[in-house]
């Protein structure tokens, strides 16, 4: 039997879907177009959510996140509707620089393998 979401998990999972939804359908700015989430986690307080986002070969990062965190209230009034029941926590969104450093990484090892 496979294991079962928890509610926790299951509200990050919705987010996650329909943050994506919303991003693709009702953002016409095209500074976030092709703006993918990477991840969320939640605050320890469990009152907030991160948001993390990345682009490939994004030059302003800071700029990208700026924007998000300015129609973070739309995003969040849109996901109330769709998720009535749900206590729903506030969003921040974060750059997740992970992906960066694993291109850095990713060219070290060629260049060892190059040598």
């Amino acid at each position: 039997m496979a294991n079962r979401p928890t509610g926790k998990n299951r509200l990050q999972t919705d987010i996650h879907r329909l943050l994506t939804t919303l991003m693709q359908r009702e953002i016409d700015d095209p500074t976030l177009l092709g703006i993918s989430i990477t991840r969320l986690e939640p605050s320890k307080a469990r009152q907030g959510m991160s948001v993390f986002v990345h682009r490939m070969d994004e030059s302003n990062p800071a700029m990208v996140v700026e924007r998000l965190n300015k129609i973070r209230p739309h995003l969040e009034h849109e996901l109330r509707k769709a998720l009535p029941k749900r206590r729903f926590p506030t969003l921040r969104f974060l750059w997740d620089d992970a992906f960066d450093k694993s291109g850095t990484v990713m060219d070290l090892l060629s260049r060892i393998e190059r040598t």
